[in-house]
């Protein structure tokens, strides 16, 4: 496998271009089996001299161009490919932009009209966009369910917003920013913010899927809550890694 440098500053504009985007594989974990269940697909640019960036670092540039659009459809369409022969369920990520493009949409329900086992995939919205379009939100949701497509609401927690609102959502998953558990035994509210997550979640059969945990002593603390999915450093960073279908457990 090459050698890729994650780097800190911004990608060099000429590198910025949709075939040096591709997605990297983070895995979300059972807790019950210790083995991974599910994988967001991540972007990630990796220029020709094997420096890998960040969306943060290139997405400016994709605005500028008006190709930022392409990112999501292209992230959709390789991971669909990855993931074809093998039963493992992932996840893409959406941005404010893609929620109101009907068009990304539709892309996406073609794909799955000829893919098997769709409802094995699912892509993430954070909290605050879904609070933020409503309406695009809920137009979303009743268009894709239908064709297998499925959705986890990310980021929860950073301000909490209107969790009532989320949860009412008919959505597979919530997950819960890391600074949540950071500070679940510091901060009082916080502890009841997340057990009352924890018991609403479930009671509507919503997994709860613990995120940012990047080290031991977070994965202790999720440990003790009855929280069965995890995600974070502690167990992979992203990787363009092969993945095997050995790996599946029982998917949230």
């Amino acid at each position: 496998m090459r050698f890729v440098r994650t780097m800190t500053t911004q990608a060099p504009r000429s590198q910025v271009t949709m075939d040096n985007i591709v997605p990297y594989f983070q895995p979300i974990m059972d807790l019950e089996t210790e083995r991974a269940c599910r994988y967001e697909c991540l972007a990630r640019l990796v220029t020709s001299d094997d420096r890998t960036f960040l969306p943060s670092q290139f997405l400016q540039v994709l605005e500028r161009e008006s190709n930022v659009q392409q990112l999501a459809a292209r992230m959709f369409l390789q991971s669909a490919r990855y993931f074809q022969s093998l039963t493992m369920p992932w996840n893409i990520n959406l941005g404010e932009y893609d929620l109101t493009d009907a068009g990304l949409l539709e892309q996406f329900i073609d794909i799955l009209s000829d893919y098997p086992t769709p409802d094995r995939v699912s892509v993430e919205i954070s909290a605050k966009d879904a609070l933020r379009h409503p309406d695009a939100v809920d137009t979303f949701i009743e268009r894709a369910l239908p064709h297998g497509l499925g959705v986890f609401i990310d980021n929860v927690g950073t301000p909490p917003g209107n969790i009532k609102r989320l949860l009412a959502l008919p959505v597979r998953g919530i997950k819960l920013a890391g600074g949540l558990i950071h500070h679940y035994d510091k901060e009082p509210e916080v502890k009841e913010f997340v057990d009352n997550l924890i018991e609403q979640g479930t009671m509507r059969s919503i997994s709860i899927i613990a995120e940012h945990i990047e080290n031991p002593q977070l994965l202790s603390r999720v440990k003790k809550l009855p929280i069965r999915y995890a995600q974070g450093f502690v167990f992979s960073r992203p990787r363009p890694v092969t993945l095997s279908d050995t790996q599946r457990s029982a998917a949230p």
